[in-house]
């Protein structure tokens, strides 16, 4: 027979668990925010940006932020399977991730 306090017990360390999931689950998310915030500025400079050498550096630099938003994206489902859920479709319309750039000849 379990004893009411060793239930306690297990639903307290549940309870723990899910909190701590849910904590890595809201920072994954912030981690994709903070890519695609940078993704947007870097955007602007590239619009601004004549001269075609530099221009084909920041789009390196763009396509590999858009490579690390994929990856914070694929943690950010994985995470929220684990917790459960396993509807992504909303994610690509919180989270959008631009297209990758092309450079200039």
């Amino acid at each position: 027979m379990v004893k009411k306090k060793d239930t306690d017990g297990v639903d307290k360390t549940q309870k723990e668990l899910q909190e701590e999931m849910a904590k890595a689950l809201g920072n994954t998310g912030h981690q994709l925010e903070v890519v695609l915030a940078r993704m947007k500025e870097l955007d602007a400079v590239l619009e601004q940006t004549g001269d075609p050498a530099e221009y084909n550096a920041l789009v390196d630099r763009f396509n590999e932020l858009h490579r690390l938003a994929l990856v914070r994206r694929q943690m950010l489902q994985i995470h929220r399977e684990a917790l459960g859920v396993f509807k992504h479709s909303y994610i690509d319309i919180y989270y959008p991730i631009p297209e990758k750039k092309r450079k200039r000849p």
